[in-house]
């Protein structure tokens, strides 16, 4: 799978090396110049908030917004009231008019990004005839966007959303890329001339061209494409790369743009977000913005708007960064140790952890949880107490907590407590074995449900994502499957088996509930089981609602909510027992 199953969804964000007015700063160190902004983000805003964002922008010395996407192409729909026939509103504001608005009024520029479509992922560069007719949905989209807000002075270039990795291609694939590029960069430079066209593609070490490879492809496909910017992702937040890795890959983008279009512009997309969707510290986006420096003139990120923003996220990594900004130095001041920790199982999979909160100069924004000596969780609601649910019954584990602060410092551990979950009931009999389902979502083609009897074979796969016995759903809608018992029977424990790999975005569910039905149309509740707090390993995990009284049922409705905004969920199995 490609890094897309996380970006697609994810905003980006445009970064630039400048010596900003805003604040006084050393010109030779890097920072912040505008934000890539997902626009269900831009639509849930007041006008005071577009305002007070640009003005945070401002003061944090950047001026430049980018729209990620203003359609979906597939979907059929727009985020603003768009002339294009077929296409719908899909957002309650005109999230292009209002970005552009608060932007003239703040003197910022505005990048409008085209369309997205899900079906990149799997058409990609080799199917010709569909990246032809995109080509002429993108610049239909254009002439529209152009015809209704050429006159915000604002409107300062475009933004192609089709992410280009360094998958296995060929050179007619690369024609493909071209002839794309082509129709939609002529067609743009002819409709706004002077007004420049951003790509942002992105790498995986692991993946298939090397990069001598890569700058291989991007020469050809630069040398006849009219771009005007590359920004190239660095994927460090979603583990697609180290900091040690980017010197590398960027002096072999460099080296392409220089042998073919030594006139366009590089940039860097520095993630500032994690695999779990959080903020970055600041000492990790700065020290992966300094180890890319000599070899680009800006900066692009996802995001200021998402991840630094003190309108989304803690104020303190804001005031953190004005703090870089302002000193060109991070903050240093570890915070103290959280106290006084203590734990107690609560039933055969639940331990409740409390603690005395720990302090810091500038202010904590979180605590890691470490159980036996591995990090399973991040809190970052300034909570003191934790429940860490769905362990193994029977047996003892210990626990520790770590606060940080919004610069990356660590506080020292605080105590250790040591707990042990009871021994469970057992209910031997899976009533579910090689019994019917349905599903209200198919399996992905590439991860299918095979025969349709996966999730009931009693057969759990391995922690590699390829084992057939998983079946794959990339979607951030609630699904659900129902089993037929085949008549009603006495339940006593619901549980279902999940795959958790988050560099190939494979995440747990946020949630999954559980109802159960005579008649297969009157369904009532049973229990709801949360996502639970693993850690980041590559792991599988049962999520299980036991001892159940008073609970009977002919069908069994499992309701799962997808664990993370963009992403994939894996399943192997469902069991009833009694």
């Amino acid at each position: 799978m490609r890094h897309q199953a996380i970006r697609r969804m994810a905003g980006l964000a445009i970064i630039v090396l400048s010596c900003l007015s805003a604040v006084a700063q050393d010109c030779s160190r890097p920072a912040l110049r505008g934000s890539f902004l997902q626009p269900a983000l831009g639509d849930r805003w007041t006008l005071k908030q577009w305002r007070d964002e640009f003005h945070y922008m401002r003061d944090a010395g950047l001026d430049q917004m980018v729209i990620q996407w203003t359609a979906d192409s597939k979907e059929k729909t727009t985020i603003y009231p768009s002339g294009v026939a077929g296409y719908a509103q899909n957002t309650e504001h005109d999230v292009v008019d209002r970005a552009l608005d608060a932007a003239d009024a703040s003197g910022a520029q505005v990048y409008l990004g085209l369309q997205i479509n899900d079906d990149w992922w799997t058409k990609y560069l080799t199917d010709k005839p569909w990246l032809k007719n995109e080509a002429k949905v993108a610049n239909v989209l254009a002439d529209d966007l152009w015809k209704r807000y050429r006159h915000h002075g604002s409107l300062t270039g475009w933004y192609l959303g089709f992410e280009v990795d360094n998958v296995e291609s060929t050179p007619a694939d690369w024609d493909n890329l071209v002839a794309f590029y082509r129709t939609v960069g002529n067609h743009l430079h002819k409709l706004t001339p002077g007004k420049p066209i951003v790509i942002s593609p992105f790498f995986n070490t692991k993946a298939d061209l090397s990069p001598t490879q890569w700058q291989t492809m991007w020469e050809y496909v630069l040398k006849r494409s009219p771009i005007d910017v590359l920004a190239l992702q660095d994927g460090v937040g979603v583990a697609h790369a180290t900091k040690a890795e980017l010197p590398e890959w960027f002096s072999a983008v460099r080296n392409a743009i220089q042998n073919s279009r030594p006139h366009m512009q590089f940039w860097v997309d520095t993630e500032t977000f994690t695999l779990d969707s959080e903020p970055r510290p600041i000492r990790a986006i700065v020290n992966d913005m300094c180890a890319v420096r000599p070899y680009v003139s800006s900066y692009l990120s996802f995001s200021f708007n998402h991840y630094l923003s003190p309108q989304q996220v803690n104020p303190l990594y804001y005031q953190t960064y004005l703090d870089y900004l302002a000193s060109g130095k991070i903050e240093h001041m570890r915070p103290t140790a959280p106290a006084d920790l203590t734990s107690v199982a609560l039933d055969s999979e639940t331990i409740r952890l409390t603690w005395t909160a720990s302090t810091d100069n500038f202010g904590v924004v979180g605590c890691n949880i470490l159980r036996d000596g591995r990090r399973v969780a991040s809190l970052r609601d300034g909570t003191t107490n934790f429940l860490d649910s769905q362990l193994n019954p029977g047996t003892t584990y210990t626990y520790q907590v770590r606060a940080f602060d919004a610069a990356g410092n660590e506080s020292a551990l605080s105590n250790a407590t040591t707990a042990t979950t009871p021994e469970p009931h057992l209910y031997p009999t899976n009533i579910a074995l090689d019994k019917p389902y349905t599903a209200t979502m198919p399996a992905s083609p590439s991860y299918p449900d095979t025969g349709g009897v996966e999730l009931t074979d009693g057969i759990l796969g391995s922690t590699d994502f390829a084992d057939p016995a998983w079946q794959g759903r990339a979607t951030t809608k609630i699904y659900s499957f129902t089993i037929d018992l085949g008549a009603v029977q006495v339940i006593k424990e619901v549980r279902s088996h999940w795959l958790q790999d988050k560099p190939p975005a494979i995440f747990l569910p946020k949630q999954v509930s559980c109802s159960v039905s005579d008649d297969n149309v009157n369904f009532t509740a049973v229990g709801t089981v949360n996502k639970p707090s693993p850690g980041d390993d590559n792991l599988s995990w049962w999520y299980t609602l036991t001892d159940l009284t008073g609970i009977n049922g002919r069908y069994v409705q499992l309701q799962v909510k997808p664990g993370s905004n963009a992403g994939w969920t894996f399943i192997d199995e469902i069991e009833v027992r009694q």
